[in-house]
């Protein structure tokens, strides 16, 4: 599962509209984030589980795409791994309230969901941290294009 070029260019004007926190991230090659960005959920889960998560939650996609890039470019280091699941939490309250108004139930819901993809994030998602980085890291030694 890979985002188009014009897919990251949205997520990008968005994250600069709403801003969010790591969205110089975004930033980055296009086929890098492409590769990188694998929707919400860890790579390991099966690409219509994630496929289904981000339709369920299409306003916390630009979250989690910062966040995967967050975990991918990550100082290994335990405060950089809580900093990132902060960020996602922080960064979904600020995508909530940029896309909706108060009075509008969705704003409470998005900045909810937020807030628990992060705890699970805190809980279970130093595997996920930590993959990435090594993949990170294995790309580097091999040389891979558009880092």
């Amino acid at each position: 599962m890979t985002l188009t070029d014009t897919e990251i260019i949205v997520l990008r004007e968005l994250a600069e509209a709403a801003s969010l926190e790591g969205r110089d991230l975004l930033l980055r090659p296009l086929a890098t984030v492409s590769r990188v960005c694998n929707g919400i959920g860890p790579s390991w889960f099966p690409t219509r589980l994630r496929l289904a998560i981000d339709s369920l939650h299409p306003s916390l996609k630009v979250v989690a795409a910062i966040h995967d890039l967050w975990y991918y470019y990550g100082a290994d280091t335990t405060e950089d791994f809580l900093r990132a699941n902060r960020a996602f939490r922080e960064n979904g309250e600020k995508v909530a309230k940029y896309l909706y108004g108060w009075y509008n139930p969705r704003r409470y819901l998005v900045a909810w969901n937020a807030a628990r993809f992060a705890k699970l994030c805190d809980l279970a998602g130093k595997i996920a941290y930590v993959s990435a980085i090594d993949e990170r890291r294995s790309d580097e030694n091999t040389g891979a294009p558009a880092k």
